[in-house]
Formats: C-alpha cells, sequence, structure tokens
C-alpha cells in the first residue's frame, strides 16, 4: 500500500456508519474480536462501504449502480497517491508556481472514482474522463453533476471505433499533465474462470465487474495498454505521463518489451500490495523529465525476481562517504561543484519534509550543529566539461572570455540561493539537470578535540538526482567525477586533521 494511503488500518465501520446511515444495516461482528464490520461478499455491503467512505472522508454523494463494479476506495488510492507522486516529483528543487495540472482518466466508471479522489486531494487539478459503456458513462455524469464538479471534471463519451485518447485529438491546443487507466484484466470469459480457478484462496470479496468492464477481448490488460503505447506515440509530450494499471505481474513485462522495441526507455513501474491483493502501474514518457527511483522503481526485489530484469535504469546514484561529518561533505561538495566549468549549482535552503529521497535516514537528514546549511543542490551543466576527453577538446579550443571563466571559479561570487521557479531547467538546453542531497544515515556526535565543539559524524551519503537531460552516459559520468573528487578532497582533510 502507498505510504501516504489513508486506509493502511481497516476503518472504524460504526463511525462510517454513523456518518453514512445506510451502511449501517450491513455491518457484522467478527467472530473473534466482536469488531464490528461489513461481509466483503456482499455485494450491496461493498457499494454502501465505497459510498460510506466517499461521503465522509471526501464530501462526495456516490451512486453506485447495482450492475455496475464497485471500486474500493483504498485500492484506488494508491493509484491516485503515486500519480500524485509522478506530478511533484523533484519539487524541493523545482519551485512550482500555481498551476492547473490537468489529467485524463481512461474508463472512468459509473463512479468516476479516480477524478474525484484526485480532484478531492488537489484543489488545482482537473480532469477529462472517457467511458465507452453507456450505462457507466450517464452515471458518471450524474455523480459528477451532483456533487458539483463539473468545471473540474468533463465526462466524455468513447467509441469503440476510436482512439483511446481522443481527448488529445480534440484538445490540440491542450496539454496534460498524465493520463491514468485502470483496464479490463481479461482478454475472455474463460480466462475470467480460469483465473478464478487458479487462485490457492478463495477470494476475500466478490467481484461485481460486469463483462465490459474486466473483458477486453483483444488480449486482456496487456493487449489494451500496449494500444495505449502504439497511440502515445503520435501524441508524444502532448500529454507529459501516460500510466495504467496493471493486474498481473507478466503483464508488466509484456509492456516494458512493447517499449523497449520502440526504444521508449524513460519509464517507471510501482507495486501496490493490499492484503492478498497485489497491483502494479506502468508509466511512460517522451519528455526528458526523469523520476527518482524511489517512484520509478519497486524497491527491495532481488535480481533474481521475474521482474528485476524489466526495471528502468536508475536515475538515483548514492554515494556513502563514512566517518565524515555532515558539515565537511556539505563543503566540500560545495567546493567541487563551484571549481567545474559550466556547471551552475543553486543551493536551496528549505524546511525538511518527506521527499523522493531514496536514503533511509537512522537519525535526522541534517547535521543538527549545522541547521543552517543548504542539504541540497540543484545543478545545471551546459556541456561535459569534467571528463578528461572534454579536458582535452578544451585545451585545443580559444577561450576569448578568459575573465568570465575565472570569475566564475571565485568562490567569493555566490550564487543564487532559491532555484529557478520552473517546472522545467532555468538554462536555455542545458545537457544535465540534476540534484544532489547530502544526508546522514547514521550518526554519533563527537567532540572536536582543537574547539571542545559537537560534530556529527557517521555515514554520510551524496544522493545524486537525475532531473533532465537526454544522455544518461552524462549523468553518470558527471556523478562519477564529483564522488571521485569529493572523496579525494575528504580524504586529504581527514589525513590534515590526523597530522
Amino acid at each position: 500500500m502507498h505510504p501516504r494511503n489513508p486506509y493502511c488500518e481497516p476503518p472504524d465501520f460504526i463511525s462510517l456508519a454513523d456518518a453514512y446511515e445506510a451502511l449501517r444495516p450491513h455491518l457484522i461482528s467478527e467472530s473473534r474480536s466482536h469488531r464490528k464490520t461489513i461481509d466483503f461478499k456482499d455485494a450491496e455491503g461493498q457499494r454502501r462501504l465505497t459510498e460510506a467512505i466517499m461521503f465522509r472522508d471526501f464530501g462526495v454523494k456516490l451512486h453506485i449502480p447495482s450492475n455496475r463494479l464497485c471500486p474500493p476506495v483504498p485500492n484506488r488510492m494508491n493509484f491516485v497517491l503515486w500519480i500524485q507522486d509522478i506530478v511533484h516529483a523533484h519539487r524541493e528543487v523545482l519551485e512550482r508556481r500555481p498551476r492547473s495540472i490537468r489529467g485524463i482518466d481512461i474508463g472512468t466508471g459509473a463512479t468516476a472514482i479516480y477524478p474525484f479522489l484526485a480532484c478531492k486531494l488537489e484543489q488545482d487539478w482537473q480532469f477529462v474522463a472517457t467511458e465507452l459503456d453507456d450505462e457507466s458513462f450517464e452515471s458518471a455524469r450524474a455523480n459528477v453533476s451532483t456533487n458539483g464538479m463539473d468545471s473540474r471534471i468533463d465526462v466524455r463519451k468513447a467509441s469503440a471505433k476510436g482512439d483511446i485518447f481522443f481527448p488529445l485529438e480534440e484538445n490540440v491546443q491542450t496539454f496534460f499533465e498524465f493520463s491514468m487507466c485502470n483496464p479490463p484484466f481479461y482478454g475472455s470469459a474463460q480466462e475470467v474462470t480460469e483465473s478464478a480457478q487458479a487462485k490457492e484462496l478463495p477470494p476475500s470479496a466478490v467481484c461485481t465487474g460486469t463483462d465490459i468492464e474486466m473483458i477486453y477481448p483483444d488480449g486482456g490488460e496487456a493487449g489494451f495498454v500496449s494500444r495505449m503505447v502504439d497511440e502515445s506515440e503520435r501524441f508524444q509530450t502532448r500529454c507529459k505521463w501516460y500510466t495504467s494499471m496493471l493486474g498481473k505481474m507478466f503483464s508488466v513485462v509484456s509492456i516494458v518489451e512493447v517499449l523497449r522495441q520502440r526504444s521508449i526507455t524513460n519509464y517507471a513501474i510501482t507495486e501496490f500490495v493490499q492484503g492478498q491483493t497485489r497491483r502494479w502501474a506502468i508509466g511512460w514518457s517522451f519528455t526528458d523529465l526523469h523520476l527518482p527511483d524511489s517512484i520509478a522503481r519497486i524497491p527491495f526485489i532481488t535480481p533474481t525476481h521475474i521482474q528485476y530484469p524489466v526495471l528502468p535504469p536508475r536515475n538515483t546514484l548514492v554515494q556513502t562517504f563514512p566517518d565524515c561529518t555532515f558539515k565537511t561533505v556539505r563543503d566540500a561538495l560545495s567546493e567541487i561543484l563551484q571549481s567545474i566549468e559550466g556547471v551552475s549549482a543553486t543551493e536551496v535552503n528549505h524546511p525538511h519534509e518527506p521527499s523522493d529521497s531514496a536514503i533511509v535516514f537512522s537519525h535526522s537528514a541534517r547535521d543538527p550543529t549545522n541547521s543552517g546549511s543548504a542539504d541540497l543542490f540543484f545543478i545545471e551543466a551546459q556541456e561535459n566539461t569534467w571528463s578528461r576527453s572534454a579536458r582535452r577538446k578544451r585545451q585545443h579550443r580559444p577561450q576569448p572570455q578568459e575573465d568570465i571563466i575565472a570569475a566564475s571559479r571565485d568562490p567569493s561570487l555566490s550564487l543564487p540561493s532559491t532555484p529557478a521557479p520552473s517546472d522545467f531547467p532555468s538554462s536555455p538546453n542545458p545537457a544535465l539537470t540534476c540534484s544532489a542531497r547530502i544526508a546522514i544515515m547514521s550518526n554519533q556526535i563527537d567532540i572536536a578535540p582543537d574547539a571542545g565543539t559537537a560534530a556529527t559524524t557517521g555515514i554520510c551519503a551524496v544522493e545524486f538526482q537525475w532531473i533532465f537531460g537526454k544522455d544518461r552516459a552524462l549523468f553518470e559520468s558527471f556523478v562519477s567525477h564529483v564522488n571521485k573528487k569529493v572523496g579525494i578532497a575528504l580524504q586529504s582533510r581527514l589525513t590534515s586533521r590526523g597530522a
């Protein structure tokens, strides 16, 4: 389950019934604990539960037709929170101006559950929600209208013969931040039956989906998402991130193969586990915006796992520096970044909040004795100036602006204290944009013998996040160069201290 999902623990069913009276007749007592719950194999009870959660927690009056799928809110919330992660990726270094975020929900269903959840979480988000089934389309429109959300959720009728992404065709001047989809899992009714028979344990809840919601005859979910990939190639960056939920592990492998066949290398995979239910989500982009590994890669997968070979390349690189203080690592990193010609490194001062970081902190993210120092740098490079080959080329190149270059190396000239307020790089077409964060993974308090002052030592780490750029090798070579230089600088300081 997503770590921000508020339904990690079972809900208080009595409280829900107090808020939504229609749920009360469906409450039962658990045999052992005698706590109140519902019979999850009762379709009507499931519908009342979803309605109760949406009413109490989001102020949404939802009508769920008895002959259409009843979406469980906790499961749907996982997908919405992941989309939220994608939209807000790198927000600590990319200062966001308030703006309207537009998304597309493919196959919104009778409840338009995804647009409702997302719009209640994010007041600046708007949706185009598409639906193929006539009855579900009318139900979704009625639900949106009943809740006064017509200005933010535009429900549109899809056509079986038309494009999946027809809103991109119709809105040629409009760009979308993301699209999301929960496609039909199965390719046939026989596959539905075989899937149920193959499960080791009986289902913990009744399935309320109809054939039109659960079956796509041209290959099930893998066939549907493959079609999405095909169409997305036409629209490219008109939508920043194309995403879809998947219900089968092998579908993930299949879709990644489709992406790689089309040389789409900028993609993300995540996994949601809730009770006996395991789901995956996949996203891909034609932009040069890259997501942190905490969003784009499933953690804790061993190399022998079937999904390991299809995970996207790492966009997060971490280098540890044992027995160093936060201040020494921070000063060394700052000094090295300032010394590289053609590289702009902006210190980012911000209150520390939970972020996209892949580092697991043992204590605090900052050294308490250096709380005024920035732990994050926003970095841009116009070209490769640090590699040996780049230095050789530069030696044979005339340098008419030596005074400007010398000034850029002058440590007395400080950089701005805040990053560029943009979703995109501040410089025109930089070759590389990334961030570098300093963190204390474990620490202890030492007393410096010369000054009698406290300093936090332990395992410090520098975490680099690739943000923008086309050349992965350039990002990796830059990180390798900086880490090597920082290591040399730290070793030199340790040697001087020992002497």
